[in-house]
């Protein structure tokens, strides 16, 4: 029997009884009560199930430990404003439905603790998954889930076999870097958070409103999730006179570079207009208050465990899989204009 990849369809119990030469009610009793096979099937088993990346489906052993009512969320870090709204938004529908949620924090070191990471969590039985994809952690994590699992993906790029929450970051990132055109910048500078490369991605909305204007856009600048890092890249772009507006990734990081421009002595936005993305609680009482797009992160949250509570309906009710486990929902973003653009100039 060969021995399957890593990106092909995931072993099943009578694959692993196949490779063992033993019945399916064997390779069950020893995946239930080892003590109950033989030491000689024990070995054979075990041996088939590690050839054969074999991992037990999650909702069969949660029916039959009845934790069905278990939801995974795995995210990267959950104090950043996005992410920790979302999981408001998760946590307020699954208490309502009754459900308990584990969050796992993805460790992004190497994609080898990336991967245990992922699997200690898949570890626990939860009946259905929700991976926020907030940044390349999160993208390289999908890589490891299962998808004959529930699972719901929120933003990142499009992934069609997948249940899916678009936060409309390209859209949102084309229409600020257009309002900051149409103002009459010959350009606008973008900051760019980590891992927000795709192509639905915000950067790829500023990218393409720039092509669309017949204007050059400037190569990226990279930042981290730091403020800090914002007041450094701010300071930098504040020594040339060519920068008269900026994109932030995010408001933190937009905050971080106006501080940075009023420290080389550039105003805003008398001299640079300066705008974020996410609208953070912040935003608007920065000085001077910040323009952004505003993300419904926490109305994302919701729709996310709504889509794994039906997809775990499914499986429970023994429709397994439907079209429904690839459906998109679009949550879009609202242009707030505040003084940090404000037209002085």
């Amino acid at each position: 029997m060969a021995i399957r990849s890593e990106r092909s369809k995931p072993a099943s119990i009578k694959d692993v009884a196949a490779l063992a030469n033993v019945s399916v009610p064997t390779v069950s009793r020893y995946l239930n009560s080892r003590e109950r096979v033989s030491e000689e099937k024990r070995n054979r088993i075990a041996n088939s199930i590690r050839l054969l990346h074999y991992r037990p489906n999650p909702i069969a052993r949660a029916l039959v430990s009845e934790r069905t009512k278990l939801v995974t969320l795995l995210s990267t870090n959950t104090t950043l404003y996005g992410q920790s709204q979302t999981i408001r938004g998760v946590e307020q529908r699954a208490r309502e439905a009754g459900y308990a949620l584990n969050i796992g924090v993805l460790s992004g070191d190497d994609r080898s603790n990336l991967q245990q990471s992922v699997q200690s969590c898949l570890d626990q039985n939860p009946a259905g998954v929700i991976l926020l994809n907030y940044d390349q952690v999160g993208n390289d994590a999908y890589s490891f889930l299962r998808h004959d699992i529930p699972l719901v993906l929120v933003a990142g790029d499009r992934q069609e076999d997948t249940c899916q929450i678009s936060m409309q970051e390209r859209q949102g990132g084309y229409e600020l870097t257009q309002y900051l055109l149409h103002l009459g910048h010959k350009t606008v500078y973008h900051v760019a958070i980590p891992g927000g490369g795709g192509g639905y991605s915000r950067l790829a909305g500023w990218r393409s409103a720039c092509e669309d204007a017949g204007v050059p856009a400037p190569a990226p600048i990279e930042a981290n999730w730091d403020p800090e890092c914002g007041r450094q890249i701010g300071r930098t772009l504040g020594e040339s006179s060519d920068v008269t507006a900026v994109f932030a990734g995010n408001d933190e990081i937009g905050m971080g570079v106006i501080r940075g421009l009023n420290d080389v002595g550039r105003r805003v936005p008398e001299d640079v207009m300066v705008a974020g993305f996410d609208d953070h609680p912040i935003a608007k009482i920065w000085n001077p208050s910040l323009t952004t797009i505003r993300q419904d992160f926490y109305q994302a949250g919701m729709a996310a465990f709504s889509m794994v509570e039906s997809e775990i309906q499914d499986v429970v009710s023994g429709r397994g899989r439907t079209e429904g486990w690839s459906r998109l929902v679009e949550i879009s973003g609202k242009l707030i204009v505040r003084e940090s653009t404000a037209r002085t100039r």
